[in-house]
């Protein structure tokens, strides 16, 4: 069945045991992986948490319904996150198709599928399935953002604005996801809560950086996929002065690459570099950024760096060592990578 974004986690949580399949898709990437938290937030405090990726599937297409219809270990409640990058949904069809097939009950499935059209013989064999839901998480617009982002404030115990939900809105290019820890971090520092709701200063964002936060960010990403040691180094050590979101970071990072994947394709294509790179869709000041990264990874790669990022996502919340040390690891296995295929 089809469903609205907004609309799909209420349903789901309603009835949870009604569905054996969820899939989120279209192009807003981060929006998509948000609502799967939201999805399997009740299901993630108790039930076991099995994560899957293409290559899993591609020897054996059964192997999804196979994963959900086992039980656990210890035969406690499960639930199935399958990652699909993009271009990858056509290749796990029949996964899909085969979990559809088999008999009902079993442990839920979640695919995130960004990339992934509406249209699709996939996204109609979904949409017509009694115990699917699919959502189609397109580019947020200011409006909607804005609208949101209030929403989210008044559950942290703020009063925000129209004006100020915009201003947050626009600092984080609409991306709900990194609007939340904006929202978050306010709270956190005035010390809000549903019971003692706060009103923000007009100053509050200026005070609290938000927009230098995604600067510093930025910085530290493509440092690193440049395969600029030296940088990388000099950002990490300015990152630990003035504190970043890990989790922040990752977005903006998930975010970057899927546009990277993206220009990479089109090079594939026979497209040049310097003109890919030049696209109006590319900010001016990432341009040179992009260009030299174009050179370094590869299609392949690209993908395998966002499987990697999706993972390190994983190991920060379920790892015992500090966010930060698991981060600045990875960043500089990235750009060790990078140095040596330059």
């Amino acid at each position: 069945m089809k469903a609205k974004p907004e609309d799909i986690v209420r349903r789901f949580h309603a009835s949870t045991d009604q569905f054996r399949l969820i899939l989120l898709c279209g192009p807003n990437v981060t929006r998509c992986q948000a609502l799967v938290e939201e999805l399997v937030q009740p299901l993630a405090q108790s039930a076991e948490r099995v994560d899957m990726t293409i290559s899993d599937l591609s020897d054996s297409p059964a192997r999804l319904n196979d994963e959900a219809n086992s039980a656990s270990l210890f035969g406690d409640k499960r639930y199935i996150i399958l990652r699909l990058n993009s271009g990858e949904a056509v290749r796990a069809t029949n996964a899909i198709e085969t979990l559809l097939a088999g008999p009902s009950g079993g442990d839920p499935v979640f695919v995130i599928a960004p990339g992934m059209g509406d249209k699709t013989a996939l996204a109609k064999s979904i949409s017509a399935a009694p115990d699917a839901l699919i959502a189609t998480c397109y580019e947020t617009t200011p409006e909607q953002a804005a609208a949101a982002i209030q929403t989210m404030a008044k559950t942290e115990g703020l009063r925000l604005s129209r004006e100020m939900a915009q201003e947050i809105a626009a600092l984080t290019s609409n991306d709900l996801v990194l609007a939340r820890l904006e929202v978050e971090k306010i709270a956190l520092y005035l010390d809000a809560s549903p019971d003692d709701p706060k009103t923000p200063e007009s100053d509050i964002l200026l005070l609290l950086g938000a927009e230098n936060d995604e600067e510093d960010i930025s910085l530290l990403i493509h440092a690193a996929l440049n395969g600029d040691a030296v940088r990388l180094a000099q950002e990490i050590a300015a990152s630990r002065a003035q504190g970043i979101s890990e989790i922040g970071l990752i977005r903006i990072m998930l975010r970057h690459l899927t546009k990277l994947a993206e220009l990479r394709s089109k090079v594939d294509k026979g497209g040049n570099i310097d003109s890919v790179a030049g696209h109006p869709s590319v900010f001016f000041k990432d341009r040179k950024h992009f260009k030299r990264q174009l050179h370094i990874w590869s299609s392949q790669h690209i993908g395998r760096l966002i499987d990697r990022i999706l993972r390190l996502e994983i190991a920060l919340k379920s790892s015992n060592q500090p966010d930060q040390v698991l981060l600045e690891d990875e960043l500089l296995l990235i750009a060790r990578k990078a140095a040596r295929s330059r």
